[in-house]
């Protein structure tokens, strides 16, 4: 009795003399298992045999098939577990296992996969009593893992193929039945150890033949040494009477300079070589391509529209996985959704953890929620613009998208294709945060079934709905079958089911005249394929990233290699070659196809067997053709004929120089109540932005590219200050308290804390004046609220000693109903606060949430520079580089007819301090005089030889201002000529120009 390994020249089908060495088999033991490694080959092989009339006493089976039939015949009664089985009792081991006792492993569908991988190889060695298992703690867990598992799978009467494969071994070596005394291995480029211990066995006591073509011939060696390790005597034979596949004609090779032209490349690559191709037998046979690649799916969704208009059916056989579905994807994406915002209720995670739930708004886009792109935008822009509207919320928001599409659902005629659609966005959810994910899954699978089938594509609409609901109808079963009986929880099933996956075929509508069809495989199938089968062959992508030649590298490899269970595997090289050649052998004319780089521009390398190929044939006489991104309109449009593209190269003008049509939509008009198209209202911060640099100020106030998200900034923080501070003043004067003294500013800061915590409470509701409220979500962002507090208390002490005789008067003053107007245009807004003193004098105070003061003091213009001797106010266009407060200073003198001494910038956070222009009796002369605090030079800074007063001041940047606006009037829009540091947020964004 011995093992054999057999060289053979056999093509894709049996040879001859493989026929003749199953036939001896059968004549001498009565039973031959002929092993092949997939189910494709299996019904090859048997239709060969059949044809040979030698199928009587021969089993074709792949490897699993027959270790599993042995186990029913001398097994212990258990059955071996498929894969879904696997998964869901590995996935139920490990959520059994608290978290921390997990650790350093975590609880995830990744976990489970790699615990499940392991006990399919190697659980058997693993659990055994001599395992060596490699040290550390991760494997001390994992070890004990697989221990759970064997027990969980030995309670429910189920077997591992490795541990049936073992005990069937025995009994063959015991027994010598005749079911397993002759095995014919044949294309298994892959033999997990237990196989081979099982085949040594059935070698000791019977026969064993591998069989070895061409390329195969690299994995003899390794078998050798196996099966001799195990006390086998190994021969070596050969057998003739095959065609030779390893010497195929030499292929043609194609070049595509471009991920763009891909597609338009291939299509008429495969079109020219199915007119190269003979003619069929028949005449009206159409003619017979195949495109191999690495993700034929993929390449046949992207290629199917060229190839139609180009008078060529596509097929394609499509494996889909669940997560790669709309039910799968959004299933998992809102479990995962639904168990943050039950934790959130609880108290257990902080908002930031969810908010603000984009994964709704996908929802809502999708087509089986039943509602549609417009209610998502609106849902999304509800739900970004607040961050307090708090789960409760979110999900009454969610409720009423789907109230307000199911009313105008119901609206719709009878005969429109969308009447009978279900709305289950918010049902969905509901039923996912109640723990129902098979009701959540029946919800989703109404929407499928009840969709036309356009709305999952125009093009393969109908097969992609197809694929939903076969999806979700597994799942469903999954669920509510296979979890039950093998008594897993549905919480636990349901993270398996990423591992779900359906077969689907996928044809496009043949064309009219339809002469030819191509069917979309990988190459290990295209393998398969005889001499004659197809009349063309396309082999595509064939780079490195397409057919690596790596071998696998991960924990799974790594525990085999330490049990000494690593299999006996063909190297990844000489699979390739040998599919490479059996599939050029098939067609009449073949080429090989690839892509030069990628769409950042990077090379994509060819792979090794492009190489070879070329260099067998001669690299001086094989030249790869090379096709071009040149003609867009054709890579774009399937049905484009070649060369209709029209070339014009067109000079983009700069965005800040504008057409005059243009200029007049640079800024927003209103009629006035005389009947007049007059500008809108302008406010001081905005002109400030324009003054400072009239690009960003076009980039924010007309582009306007700002986030929807809202968010914890310092404009929120700046927002809660301004409310804190306004309502605190307001209470002062409730109290009969016109400003904070000295003498109350205990009793002031106590009222301040008050206030603070009011303030707080509302912002957190989404409730304030401002333009966007305070709302913490984390405990970071809330110790961040209660670091204000004190800042504020430090406010409050500061205008203790400040502006003595002056008291606030006006708090958020609003300029925007009294036809204010300033430099010839309208302003609107509002100032913080104005504090009057006894005589009518005024002064401004902008409050601004900033550490440092120093960048808005104002010194007399009129001083000559120290160093340099210049003076600024020499320069017609000076104008300070912080003119908001002076805006509306100039403004109150005009609307109130206040005497105008001061606009002040007050810094509420790290120094507080003010600054900015005051006239010269208000400037401090004395530390505690009264005055503002640490601003020592007034207008006009006599003392420094200034003479430009405070009214001057007003007066000369109104003059300034003026002269600006009307440049804004004629559309101007350039970047400052001496760029500020926030210019940097704006510049950037697309305003580099070149031809096109």
């Amino acid at each position: 009795m011995s093992l054999k390994i057999v060289n053979t020249t056999a093509g894709a089908g049996l040879s001859a003399g493989e026929v003749a060495l199953i036939a001896r088999g059968v004549a001498r033991f009565g039973r031959v298992a002929l092993i092949v490694p997939n189910r494709a080959e299996r019904d090859a092989c048997r239709r060969a045999l059949a044809d040979a009339g030698c199928l009587m006493g021969v089993e074709v089976v792949t490897p699993a098939a027959w270790v599993e039939g042995l186990a029913q015949l001398f097994g212990d009664g258990r059955r071996i577990c498929t894969a879904l089985e696997r998964q869901l009792i590995m996935a139920d081991v490990v959520a059994a296992v608290d978290e921390q006792k997990l650790a350093p492993l975590r609880a995830n569908p990744g976990t489970v996969r790699m615990l499940s991988r392991m006990a399919r190889d190697v659980l058997r060695a693993a659990t055994s009593a001599s395992a060596t298992m490699p040290e550390g703690p991760s494997w001390a867990k994992v070890s004990s893992l697989l221990d759970a598992y064997a027990s969980a799978l030995a309670a429910r009467g189920l077997i591992e193929a490795s541990d049936a494969a073992g005990a069937v071994a025995d009994a063959v070596e015991h027994t010598s039945p005749a079911c397993a005394r002759c095995a014919i291995v044949r294309d298994v480029s892959v033999l997990p150890r237990y196989l081979v211990h099982l085949l040594a066995a059935v070698a000791r006591s019977g026969e064993v033949s591998v069989l070895l073509r061409g390329a195969q011939g690299a994995l003899a060696e390794t078998l050798e040494g196996a099966f001799s390790a195990l006390g086998c005597e190994v021969a070596r034979d050969a057998l003739s009477g095959g065609v030779d596949a390893t010497s195929p004609d030499t292929p043609e090779f194609l070049e595509v300079s471009g991920p763009h032209a891909r597609s338009r490349a291939y299509a008429d690559e495969l079109v020219r070589l199915l007119g190269c191709a003979p003619a069929p037998s028949r005449a009206d046979a159409p003619a017979r391509a195949v495109v191999a690649a690495p993700r034929p799916a993929e390449l046949f969704e992207q290629m199917a529209p060229y190839l139609v208009a180009r008078g060529v059916e596509a097929r394609a056989t499509r494996t889909v996985r669940f997560e790669d579905t709309l039910v799968g994807r959004h299933f998992l994406a809102l479990s995962d959704l639904a168990r943050r915002l039950g934790a959130a209720l609880d108290g257990a995670l902080g908002a930031t953890e969810w908010w603000p739930a984009p994964e709704l708004t996908d929802w809502l886009y999708a087509p089986i929620s039943g509602a549609d792109a417009g209610y998502a935008r609106a849902f999304d822009k509800k739900v970004r613009s607040s961050r307090a509207l708090g789960v409760e919320g979110v999900l009454r928001e969610l409720q009423s998208v789907q109230s307000r599409a199911a009313a105008a659902r119901r609206k719709l005629p009878a005969d429109s294709v969308m009447a009978g659609v279900p709305v289950v966005c918010s049902d969905v959810m509901q039923l996912l945060m109640q723990q129902r994910p098979v009701s959540a899954l029946k919800a989703m699978l109404s929407a499928v079934v009840a969709l036309p089938a356009s709305a999952f594509g125009s093009v393969d609409g109908a097969a992609r709905q197809t694929a939903e609901r076969m999806v979700a109808e597994r799942a469903i079963e999954v669920l509510m079958e296979e979890a039950r009986r093998l008594d897993v929880s549905q919480a636990v099933a349901v993270s398996v089911l990423e591992g779900l996956a359906v077969t689907v075929r996928c044809r496009t509508a043949a064309p009219e005249a339809a002469g030819s069809v191509a069917t979309f495989m990988t190459l290990a199938d295209a393998a398969l394929l005889e001499p004659g089968d197809i009349d063309a062959l396309l082999m595509a992508d064939v780079d490195v990233s397409g057919y690596p030649l790596s071998h696998e590298e991960g924990p799974v490899s790594a525990l085999a290699g330490a049990l000494g269970e690593a299999p006996c595997e063909l190297e990844p090289v000489a699979r390739l070659r040998d599919q490479v050649a059996r599939a050029l052998a098939a067609p009449a004319v073949a080429t090989l196809a690839r892509v030069t780089h990628d769409r950042q521009a990077k090379d994509r390398y060819p792979a090794a067997i492009w190489t070879e190929l070329i260099a067998a044939a001669g690299a001086d006489t094989v030249e790869p053709r090379q096709v071009g991104e040149g003609d867009i309109e054709c890579d774009f449009d399937p049905a484009a004929p070649a060369g209709a593209a029209r070339r014009e190269r067109v000079a983009c003008l700069s965005p800040e120089v504008l057409s005059e049509a243009a200029s007049a939509y640079i800024v927003p008009r209103q009629l006035s109540e005389a009947g007049e198209l007059v500008p809108r209202q302008l406010s001081a911060s905005q002109i400030e932005a324009y003054a400072e640099c009239p690009l960003c100020w076009f980039v924010s106030y007309r582009v306007r590219p700002n986030t929807i998200d809202a968010g914890f900034s310092n404009m929120e923080k700046g927002n809660f200050v301004h409310d804190v501070m306004d309502r605190f003043h307001e209470r002062l004067i409730e109290l009969g308290l016109a400003r904070v003294t000295p003498e109350n500013t205990k009793r002031s800061i106590a009222l301040l804390r008050q206030v603070f915590e009011e303030v707080r409470a509302e912002h957190e509701r989404g409730k304030t004046a401002s333009s966007a409220p305070l709302v913490p979500l984390s405990a970071t962002e809330r110790r961040q609220v209660d670091d204000i507090l004190p800042q504020l208390e430090k406010v409050v002490r500061y205008e203790a000693a400040a502006l003595a005789p002056f008291a606030p008067a006006y708090l958020e003053y609003s300029f925007n109903g009294l036809g204010a107007t300033y430099a010839g245009w309208p302003l609107g807004g509002r100032i913080d606060r104005v504090d009057v003193d006894a005589e009518g004098r005024a002064v401004v105070i902008d409050y601004k949430h900033r550490s440092d003061a120093a960048p808005f003091r104002l010194k007399d213009p009129t001083v000559p520079n120290a160093k340099t001797g210049e003076v600024a106010a020499e320069d017609p266009r000076w104008l300070p580089e912080h003119t908001q407060s002076l805006i509306y200073a100039q403004a109150l003198r005009r609307t109130l007819g206040l005497d105008v001494r001061g606009a002040l910038y007050f810094s509420t956070k790290g120094k507080v301090a003010m600054r900015g222009a005051v006239s010269a009796q208000l400037a401090e002369q004395e530390p505690g005089d009264g005055r503002v605090p640490g601003l020592r030079d007034g207008f006009p800074a006599a003392e420094s030889g200034g003479t430009m007063t405070f009214d001057e001041l007003l007066d000369r940047v109104e003059a300034s201002i003026a002269e600006r606006l009307d440049e804004l009037a004629r559309g101007q829009v350039a970047p400052a000529e001496t760029p500020r540091a926030s210019c940097v947020h704006n510049h950037p964004l697309g305003f580099t120009r070149r031809d096109a």
